[in-house]
């Protein structure tokens, strides 16, 4: 009996020597990886190239760790899927699956010094400045036709060029569309497309708005910081249109409110305005509907399906609720312990589950017309993330488990043109242990 107590707590704790040794090769690995991030690049060094030439971005082989006392914690461990233009992906999965650390390291917010993307890419599409010999942006001038028929660069009252306005307002630059590696970019050029070309709703608004600052100041920051050329009068006027555009009733009143003084439902339309002020081209939308009721959690989803369509952008939806996947999503990628375990099209992933968890998710999940006792849980817990198996994450809770499935970790498997399932029980071969 004392022996197995031994052996518990060997297995569960460790030693002060053990400790130390791992703050040493943590803080070894943090300052390489906070070395690069803070470096001066070249835009040729993080450029990259897309697999697939419909796709706004594309994640292949993700790892993002977080570097604790206890260990090395492997939150995102190997993740690959895409998000195609104009679509809204799904990620779903249980609490601790990854799902909201992928969703950071693509914004470049990771909780730093701790977190960080170790390895692998993050393809993005984006929209960059060109720049000339100097470093700066290369404006757009407006043109005019002189009496002479020709066009030249039209002039103020005091002899300056023009600059052309765009959609937004303001000052127009010479663009170049880029595929960026942004697991490679420097933080330093990562602002330009934060905010800009990709935005995030955050989990909890209150916690994300800043408490002693108004809405107002809130929205105008976004607006000055991204959208150049704009006056104070300007900014607030687009503050005010995208207040009205997420479903405020009385925008100018809200505009001079702080975050407090606001319910749930009115402050996480204000973090849908904030994200959508610059026209983003992907939004990532990180639990948009959690501590809503469900009549607010509809109208927040009529929101987000509406201004998609009008702003002609993409929506990565993390999400634990497969209703709301259901409703929104057109893929599904279904993540568990870090891991990509199935994905495919919204009919693919409801209409044919195939991998044991995304069935068990399914199995789960409560209905208005069924008749049972208890709802299904899938037995056990997930593995540890500081120390995870080499086999497949699942084993220990699988009803359907194998003898192969004890050895390496199965690679996703394509069952068809749109579907991919991480499972053994999908190859040829594939023999099932004890029936």
């Amino acid at each position: 009996m004392a022996d197995n107590k031994t052996q518990d707590k060997k297995k569960h704790y460790i030693s002060r020597k053990e400790s130390r040794q791992i703050a040493k090769e943590n803080s070894r690995a943090i300052r390489k990886f906070e070395k690069q991030k803070k470096r001066k690049a070249k835009v040729e060094d993080y450029t990259a190239q897309m697999n697939d030439e419909n796709n706004i971005v594309e994640f292949e082989n993700l790892h993002t760790y977080f570097f604790s006392d206890a260990g090395t914690v492997k939150a995102v461990n190997g993740v690959t899927f895409s998000v195609p233009a104009g679509s809204t992906v799904g990620v779903v999965g249980e609490s601790g699956c990854g799902k909201s650390v992928t969703s950071l390291s693509l914004m470049q917010l990771v909780q730093a010094p701790s977190g960080q993307i170790v390895s692998g890419s993050i393809r993005f599409r984006a929209e960059l400045f060109k720049r000339d010999s100097r470093g700066k942006k290369i404006p757009v001038y407006e043109t005019e036709t002189d009496e002479n028929g020709e066009e030249r660069v039209k002039l103020n009252s005091k002899g300056k060029p023009v600059i052309k306005k765009n959609s937004l307002g303001g000052n127009m630059y010479e663009m170049e569309t880029r595929v960026v590696d942004i697991a490679k970019m420097p933080t330093e050029a990562m602002r330009s497309i934060r905010g800009r070309e990709i935005s995030m709703i955050f989990q909890e608004p209150m916690t994300s708005l800043n408490p002693v600052f108004t809405i107002g100041n809130q929205l105008n920051e976004v607006g000055s910081l991204h959208i150049k050329g704009l006056s104070k009068q300007q900014v607030k006027a687009r503050s005010i249109e995208m207040l009205k555009l997420v479903g405020i009733a009385d925008p100018e009143g809200v505009y001079k409110k702080y975050p407090h003084e606001l319910s749930g439902g009115m402050r996480q339309r204000v973090m849908i305005a904030i994200a959508l002020l610059c026209n983003p081209k992907l939004i990532v939308a990180d639990e948009p509907t959690t501590a809503l009721d469900v009549t607010i959690q509809a109208q927040i989803l009529d929101l987000l399906r509406e201004i998609k369509g009008k702003i002609n952008g993409s929506i990565m939806l993390i999400t634990h609720d497969l209703g709301v996947v259901a409703e929104m999503a057109d893929f599904v990628v279904v993540m568990y312990a870090g891991k990509v375990i199935e994905m495919g099209t919204a009919a693919d992933i409801f209409d044919n589950p195939l991998h044991p968890y995304t069935i068990g998710l399914q199995k789960s999940k409560p209905t208005v017309d069924g008749k049972v006792d208890s709802l299904y849980c899938i037995p056990g817990f997930v593995p540890n993330p500081i120390n995870m198996p080499d086999y497949c994450y699942f084993r220990d809770r699988c009803e359907k488990c194998m003898a192969k499935c004890s050895g390496e970790y199965p690679e996703l498997i394509k069952v068809s043109d749109t579907h991919s399932v991480s499972c053994y029980l999908y190859e040829k071969d594939a023999e099932v242990k004890n029936g």
